[in-house]
This record gives C-alpha cells, sequence and structure tokens, in this order.
C-alpha cells in the first residue's frame, strides 16, 4: 500500500504568501502610490518653472513604476493563490517548484523579507517532500517487483 503524501503544509505557505503580497500590493497601490503623489506635489510647489515641470515629469514617471509593481505583486498573489488550490497531493510537479522558486527570488529582490521567508520555506519543504515521494514510489516498485517474483 502506497503512503500519500499530503502537500498541505506548501498550500497553506502559499495561501500565506498569496495572502501577504495581496496586502502588499494594495498598501503599495492605493496608500504609497497616494502617499508619493502628494508628496510630489508639496516638493515641487516652491520650485521655479523649468524645474516643476521636469520635477512633475519625474514624479509621473515613478508613479507609473510604482503602479506597475503593485499591480505585478497583485498578479503574483492571484497565480500563488491558483497554484495553491490546483496543487496536487503525492505527486512531483516541477513547473510549481520552478515558480516557488522563482517568486521567491523575486520577492528578495523587491525587498520583501517575509515574503522571502515564506517562499523560502514552501520551496524547502517542497523540495523534501519530493525526495519523499521518490523514494516511496521507488519502494513501492521494489515490492511490486518482490511480490511478482515470488
Amino acid at each position: 500500500m502506497e503512503k500519500v503524501m499530503s502537500r498541505g503544509i506548501e498550500r497553506i505557505l502559499l495561501i500565506s504568501g498569496s495572502l501577504w503580497n495581496l496586502v502588499t500590493s494594495l498598501l503599495t497601490i492605493f496608500s504609497y502610490y497616494s502617499w508619493f503623489n502628494i508628496e510630489g506635489a508639496k516638493r515641487l510647489e516652491s520650485a521655479d518653472l523649468n524645474t516643476m515641470i521636469a520635477g512633475s515629469q519625474m514624479v509621473n514617471n515613478i508613479l507609473q513604476i510604482i503602479l506597475i509593481f503593485g499591480l505585478f505583486m497583485f498578479v503574483g498573489a492571484i497565480v500563488n493563490f491558483l497554484i495553491a488550490v490546483k496543487m496536487k497531493d503525492n505527486e512531483i510537479q516541477y513547473k510549481v517548484l520552478i515558480w516557488i522558486g522563482v517568486w521567491g527570488i523575486v520577492q528578495l529582490f523587491s525587498m520583501d523579507l517575509i515574503g522571502f521567508a515564506i517562499f523560502l520555506v514552501a520551496f524547502v519543504i517542497y523540495l523534501a517532500k519530493n525526495k519523499a515521494i521518490r523514494l516511496a514510489k521507488a519502494q513501492s516498485k521494489l515490492n511490486m517487483r518482490e511480490a511478482s517474483i515470488e
């Protein structure tokens, strides 16, 4: 009888990571975007006309980057949630493993250390369970061969 290796811990970690990404993306889009827009306008009020024009263009460019980053993290949160829901027990899904690793690196590059820690732990546990699944399947094949010989 083959033992089923549950992916429950990985699911929980990916869902909590996606919730964390959702919160940070919404804070980025609504709070940080608004704050930067207001602060940028305040700083440019006392500037001369040429500086004001160049500065407002720069503030608008930075605001676009903030918005794009927030939307990117929002989409990532949705993708992580869908992956967590569709993750299969007792199977090695290499695309899921690659995604968790890549998204962990994205978290690190964006300096989201909490998100990085969540996805790093999920990645390590996923790798460990992959090894356990491989060993269990190899043992199962070995047991089948021994049973067929007898």
